[in-house]
């Protein structure tokens, strides 16, 4: 199934601020606990570090998209970037507080991944 998105202006301003403040969010966490997370944790690290690629080619696709470079291809990779980046923090933040381990960066990434996966579902929907 291809995707036919198209970029919506409403969503294209929230889904940009979304990608910049994720990337950011998941770097400032692997930069922060480097020393620890890649000894003892290597699949939270990798995790992590996917997170980050995800998040960080989101921002990418999105400016190369916005500044109109291959439009048409670039709008279904953003839409399912997206909503790889959306659903995923979302379902991190619900692991998250089940455990008890809920506080401001969970709640952080889940508002992102909020914004990311509503802004592809504008996409998707040509609102």
């Amino acid at each position: 199934m291809i995707l036919r998105a198209t970029s919506s202006h409403r969503s294209d301003g929230a889904l940009a601020t979304a990608s910049l403040l994720g990337t950011l969010d998941v770097a400032s966490f692997l930069l922060t606990r480097r020393q620890v997370i890649f000894r003892e944790s290597l699949g939270r690290a990798l995790g992590s570090v996917t997170g980050l690629v995800l998040w960080s080619s989101l921002a990418g696709a999105g400016w190369a998209e916005r500044r109109g470079r291959g439009k048409r291809l670039l709008g279904g990779v953003v839409t399912y970037l997206a909503v790889a980046c959306g659903a995923g923090n979302l379902a991190l933040m619900v692991v998250h507080f089940k455990v008890g381990k809920g506080r401001g960066r969970a709640l952080l990434g889940g508002s992102l991944g909020a914004i990311a996966l509503t802004s592809a579902l504008d996409r998707i929907s040509g609102a």
